[in-house]
């Protein structure tokens, strides 16, 4: 074979080889990243320049999940924790679902079990309320997708804080038909560490770090006390979610705590998607 044909056969057969590095470098990547969408804690995205906001008044938004996004307690925490009772506790009644929202804020969900259940019923417990979440899809508040969608088109980002597993929040929203539109950008859900869950403000603190905002380019919504002290503890604004319940108490405090409170999402998409120049 003649040497310039040699030269040029070692040529291309180099350029294949490189193509196909690459396609697996790519192939790879590729399932990193969907592995990285069910894994437990955040998902990083680069960080978003103030340019690319628009005119939103805010730049970020702190979105609880359940009874704010979705009916999760209504469609799965509820009668996960009817069953848990009736499995581990079959001498209890279980409180109804108003009053079950009203221990969810006051004293919170964690230290109201550890009432009822021994550490190795707490154990049976939790798988009990994972199977119930892994089961069940709870469907999105009306009005809520539609927010959610515009508001991301127009530059604004979401941080889900949540008492839900990451993994399982980004299964609600990846079974969405919009999923695309409203996936969000960071999604921080139960961690073992009460440090790093609300009421503490960890969540906030890191999602501020995270995206490099300041506290008041920030809106918190909630429909319970743990995410508004997580918010006021990082120096943000928090608003009230009222559709999901109408408990009196609850409704008292998060009148009296948040800036606002909202009874419908109509309502609050109208004040999120207010521009900055509007609003002033």
């Amino acid at each position: 074979m003649p040497v310039a044909v040699a030269y040029a056969v070692a040529g291309f057969s180099l350029a294949l080889l490189v193509v196909a590095s690459l396609k697996a470098e790519q192939a790879l990547a590729s399932v990193r990243a969907r592995q990285g969408q069910v894994r437990q804690g955040p998902t990083r995205i680069p960080k978003v320049p103030a340019t690319a906001m628009g005119g939103l008044r805010f730049r970020l938004l702190l979105l609880d999940h359940d009874d704010t996004t979705v009916k999760g307690t209504e469609e799965v925490h509820y009668p996960a924790h009817v069953d848990s009772l009736r499995i581990l506790r079959p001498d209890l009644v279980p409180v109804s679902l108003e009053e079950w929202f009203r221990r969810n804020h006051d004293p919170g969900v964690s230290a109201y079990l550890k009432l009822l259940f021994t550490s190795e019923q707490m154990v049976q417990e939790h798988e009990i309320w994972e199977k119930a979440m892994e089961q069940k899809i709870p469907a999105f508040y009306e009005g809520m997708a539609e927010l959610l969608k515009e508001y991301r088109a127009r530059g604004g980002r979401v941080a889900v804080v949540s008492h839900s597993p990451a993994h399982v929040i980004q299964r609600h929203y990846e079974a969405h038909p919009w999923a695309e539109q409203i996936r969000p950008d960071l999604v921080l859900g139960w961690d073992k560490d009460p440090a790093k869950r609300k009421p503490s403000p960890w969540p906030a603190l890191h999602a501020l770090q995270h995206f490099g905002v300041q506290p008041a380019e920030v809106l918190a919504l909630d429909d319970l006390s743990p995410g508004v002290k997580m918010a006021k503890a990082a120096g943000i604004t928090a608003v009230a979610a009222g559709w999901g319940h109408t408990v009196q108490p609850i409704q008292d405090y998060m009148r009296r705590e948040c800036a606002q409170y909202f009874e419908t999402v109509q309502d609050f998409a109208d004040y999120l998607l207010t521009s900055r120049a509007s609003a002033l």
